[in-house]
């Protein structure tokens, strides 16, 4: 089991050292900020009262930045962490290992100390850094063990427990930290080993009179990467060397990591000087080598400030270099390609070896393992190189005419496939402009530097685009820039697949998605993710006319590994490689041409890799085929907070504020109080609605998630929804969906808004309940217009139900009124204590049914039974104990409900069940709450029931125009909610009338 460090203890009741042998100390510590408390400042009095600035903090992870008392931690100071071992299960010896405590530390295990490095201090005088792995070992009797580890920093950018305190018996933790050091010095010896090897090569060569110095600069390389990982993680080398101090090691190893770096930059310009240039090669040199210099001459503090810039300097080099590497690689010829395919690897595996020690300086690893290991690629790749040096050769001019013309033949595909793109940020451009000269906000302002704002990003992205149309290379080279964001990866499959689907309806092939909706979120840009898909179900679909096409996923180390599989004709072994090239997407087993005459698959083979993925297939001809792909999870370091907090925008908008900084949902306030919710995750075209709404006056609230859409549905009385089909979370077909089961089209219209005009999309909304649709880019005369008519649609609804309510509360039946009169005249005589209580009923009840203040379509629960209540009085006057009514109400008296809905059916069991015989009736009333989201009414008598031909002419609109019948009911319970009344009735038996409403239509009163 985990165990964890919760308000400073640990609980070691279920610890059981065979199984788990090493405890990480991770959780919340006691963390007392600008001291160095000692066990005995804890004896003096009971935790927590001394020390009284007592907080917790996560351990491993670095003090700055935490908030205590309200003051945000600076990295420089002093702390006391403190957390107890409880219900130690075993006496004996135990060991504890501190890794890396930024930057001094001194540890005390039941007041004794145990530890120390550095000299720990609240000020920087007094104190002496060190930062070196220990393992202390002590005794224990069984019981609890009370850890105190003091921590002082005034050198390093961030400061405290940055990586776990392991604890566990001594042999335990022992043979950890032998097997890590053996790990650490055999990478040392195999680094030392290859600059040997490197060195040799250089010597034999330079005796041929043939000096290639990248073999000299490889040798220093090993050597120099060598030294620094001896100097890092375990510090294998602090146990070799003596007598020095741990600043001047630490020096060494900056000096070190300064000088591999240079070292790697003239290594890449002897390699291939197409890479990186001799005047860059020299300006790095130049930058890095001063660097190098100041180092022994400045302190840790003083010099980390300056590195921070160095790192991001070499950071974004190192970057140059592989975004080069790549370049080259793809414009390689093909007697090149192994060596430029090589040549990336090796700028990769730098890239990925210096991220590694980066995420290591920050705490986010706690070992470079990973690191090494890239080290270890490098050189084998390197090996590769120096053999492949002696093997080059080129392609021939008449190859690269074929490839021009290959290119030159999918130019026509790509412009159609992206000319759609040009038209949304003009058309923003322009309606943006419109809006300006119309005089949004008045007089020239803010508002309008605002919009020119807009207008200026959407002309950038215009020219950007046109120049990926007129160059199709830079899809070839992955130069096209994706806007990544995190994606729940199985609404996106269930939108494409629910288009699909839509497509296929009267077909044998069946869709099944199957990616979990626990799946991490994945980093990727969402239309090319749909692209992606569109393509390979697509494909699937094609060859497998009948069968099953299945999506699928799973997680893999840091990435989502995606199929789609199906059980098609399957693909001939020789076309499995040619099936992502360019024109070769067919090729499937029994097609009479083994090629294809479109890009689908290989524009999905480079938008996979754009992404950072892979894309493979695997199949069997007859048994069909699987293509996998994969994207990169989302990293959690990247989370951004919810972006849920309510604002209004007042008028003008805020000067040079850009729509993608706002917290969503906005609302902007306007003349018209018909609210207009807008969903759509694209800034542009989100300003451009903003501003059109805000010329009609229009009251509007803008979201830019699904998620956040269907929340609002509950806060709001809405009028109308703008719906975009593809936003990040959710598809607008999910939204769409669930609008439409809980909203009728009457009750709530969407328009439908997107650049995806494809015919099939536009099917599958209106079958879904759209009650428009309107393209992307939009005309704004032309989206105004179907907005006006929706809202139209929507008030007249509105004014027809409320007319409808107030008709029903005034309608009384005079004979009804006659004998109700004449019944209070009867007591008058016999019981006048009688007729006082039924004439106050008959008050009550006329009062409730000519109420015309409230037209709304809700009234509560008690309302309603205080008018049933009131007119089975009056029934009860004239019938005597002719008429027994029981009340089953098990509900919430203040839940919402449609009025008028309960009075009529009690009515017509008493009318026309009940008073339709002589003996005694019994009517029941039942409203309950089973607790399954959804409320139950029953009305049930026992009087004389109905046939069916005598039911189905109680429900006909014309048997029912001379009163309030049961198809009135009816008629609005499939308005308000699609639901219907279920009548169950048989002659001389009574009659039972079910309403079943979902919970969620209902709102507690005051809500």
């Amino acid at each position: 089991m985990s165990l964890h460090v919760h308000g400073g203890v640990m609980d070691l009741g279920t610890w059981n050292s065979d199984r788990d042998k090493i405890i990480r100390l991770d959780g919340e510590w006691e963390f007392y900020w600008d001291k160095l408390l000692t066990p005995d400042d804890f004896r003096k009095q009971a935790i927590p009262s001394v020390p009284s600035d007592l907080t917790y903090v996560k351990v491993p992870s670095t003090w700055n930045g935490n908030n205590v008392d309200g003051m945000k931690l600076p990295e420089y100071g002093a702390a006391t962490y403190r957390m107890v071992l409880k219900n130690v299960p075993y006496s004996g010896i135990f060991a504890l290992k501190k890794t890396n405590i930024r930057f001094s530390s001194r540890i005390y295990v039941n007041g004794q100390e145990l530890l120390e490095d550095g000299l720990p201090a609240r000020n920087a005088q007094a104190y002496e850094s060190g930062n070196r792995p220990q393992t202390g070992i002590f005794s224990v009797d069984g019981g609890q063990i009370e850890i105190i580890v003091q921590v002082a920093n005034y050198d390093y950018i961030n400061a405290g427990i940055t990586v776990s305190l392991l604890f566990g018996k001594e042999a335990d933790l022992l043979d950890r930290q032998q097997k890590e050091l053996a790990h650490e010095f055999v990478m040392l010896a195999l680094l030392g080993t290859l600059a040997l090897i490197y060195f040799i090569c250089f010597i034999v060569a330079a005796i041929y009179r043939k000096k290639d110095y990248s073999l000299l600069l490889l040798a220093l390389m090993c050597l120099l990467y060598g030294l620094y990982n001896g100097l890092m993680g375990e510090r294998p080398l602090f146990l070799v060397v003596h007598g020095i101090s741990f600043e001047a090691l630490y020096k060494f190893k900056d000096v070190l990591s300064i000088i591999s770096c240079m070292v790697l930059a003239i290594f890449f310009y002897y390699q291939q000087k197409s890479i990186i240039s001799l005047k860059l090669t020299q300006s790095v040199s130049l930058i890095l080598g001063v660097f190098a210099l100041m180092i022994p001459f400045l302190s840790i503090s003083q010099y980390t400030v300056i590195q921070y810039y160095i790192v991001i300097f070499y950071s974004l080099l190192q970057l140059w270099l592989l975004v080069k590497a790549a370049y080259l690689f793809v414009r390689s010829e093909q007697a090149n390609r192994l060596k430029s395919l090589l040549l990336c690897m090796a700028v990769l595996t730098v890239n990925l070896y210096s991220i590694d020690a980066i995420l290591f300086s920050i705490s986010v690893i706690d070992n470079l393992w990973g690191g090494q290991y890239c080290v270890i690629l490098l050189n084998i790749i390197m090996i590769f190189l120096v053999v492949l040096r002696f093997f080059e050769a080129y392609h021939t001019i008449d190859e690269m005419k074929n490839e021009l013309l290959r290119l030159d033949k999918i130019k026509d595909e790509f412009l159609s496939n992206t000319s759609h793109e040009l038209r949304t940020p003009l058309n923003a451009m322009v309606n943006i402009s419109e809006s300006l000269l119309r005089g949004v906000g008045g007089l020239v302002n803010d508002a309008q530097a605002q919009n020119l704002t807009v207008i200026m990003n959407s002309g950038r992205r215009l020219t950007h685009l046109v120049n990926e149309l007129l160059d199709y290379s830079k899809l070839k080279h992955g130069d096209i820039k994706l806007h990544h964001s995190e994606l729940i990866l199985n609404t996106y499959v269930e939108s494409v697949i629910q288009l699909h689907q839509f497509l296929l309806t009267g077909t044998n092939t069946k869709l099944v998605n199957r990616v979990p909706e626990y799946l991490p979120l994945v980093y990727a840009d969402g239309n090319r993710l749909i692209q992606i898909l569109h393509n390979l179900i697509g494909n699937a679909i094609k060859f497998c006319d009948q069968g099953v096409v299945e999506v699928s996923a799973a997680v893999a180390g840091d990435w989502v590994e995606v199929s789609v599989s199906d059980t098609g004709i399957g693909i001939d072994v020789d076309m499995q490689e040619r099936i992502f090239w360019d024109y070769e997407q067919g090729g499937h087993v029994g097609t009479t041409h083994q090629g294809g005459t479109g890009l689908g698959l290989g524009i999905t083979k480079r938008l996979v890799e754009l992404h950072g993925g892979e894309i493979r297939v695997s199949s069997n001809p007859g048994q069909g085929a699987i293509f996998i792909f994969t994207l990169p999870i989302f990293p959690e370091k990247q989370k951004k907070p919810s972006e849920t907090t309510m604002r209004t925008i007042e008028k003008p908008f805020p000067p040079n504020f850009g729509m993608s900084h706002w917290a969503y949902p906005l609302t902007i306030e306007g003349e018209k109080q018909e609210p207009i919710l807008v969903v759509d995750d694209d800034s542009a075209n989100l300003q451009s609605m903003m501003n059109l709404f805000k010329l009609e006056g229009h009251t509007i609230i803008v979201a830019n998630r699904g998620e956040l859409a269907l929340q609002l549905l509950s806060r709001h009385d809405l009028f109308l929804v703008v719906l975009d089909i593809t936003i990040p979370d959710l598809s607008g077909f999910e939204v769409l969906k669930r609008i439409r089961e809980r909203y009728s089209p009457f009750e709530l219209p969407v328009l439908m808004l997107t650049a995806r005009n494809r015919s099939g999309d536009i099917r599958l909304a209106m079958e879904l309940g759209a009650n428009d649709f309107v393209d992307k880019p939009f005309e704004s005369e032309e989206l105004m217009a179907r907005v006006r008519s929706l809202l139209r649609l929507k008030s007249s609804v509105k004014l027809a139900r409320d007319a409808e309510i107030a008709f029903l509360r005034s309608q009384i039946k005079p004979h009804f009124l006659y004998n109700a009169l004449t019944a209070i005249a009867e007591l008058c005589v016999t019981d006048s204590v009688r007729a006082e209580e039924v004439t106050l009923q008959l008050s009550r009840y006329l009062r409730n049914s000519f109420d015309f203040k409230q037209l709304d379509a809700l009234t509560t629960l008690a309302n309603e039974l205080e008018l049933v209540k009131s007119y089975v009085a009056i029934e009860q006057a004239r019938f005597g104990n002719r008429l027994q009514v029981e009340y089953e109400v098990d509900a919430d008296p203040d839940l919402l409900i449609p009025p008028l809905m309960i009075q009529p059916l009690v009515e017509n069991a008493i009318r026309h069940g009940v008073r339709a015989h002589s003996k005694v009736g019994r009517v029941t009333i039942s409203v309950k709450e089973p607790g399954d989201g959804k409320v139950v009414l029953h009305i049930e008598d026992d009087g004389r029931g109905m046939s069916d031909q005598k039911l189905f002419a109680v429900l006909n609109p014309d048997t029912a125009a001379k009163g309030i019948g049961l198809w009135n009911i009816s008629q609005r319970l499939r308005l308000l909610y699609g639901t219907d009344l279920r009548i169950e009735s048989k002659e001389g038996q009574g009659t039972r009338i079910e309403i079943v409403l979902p919970a969620t239509t209902f709102l507690r009163k005051g809500v």
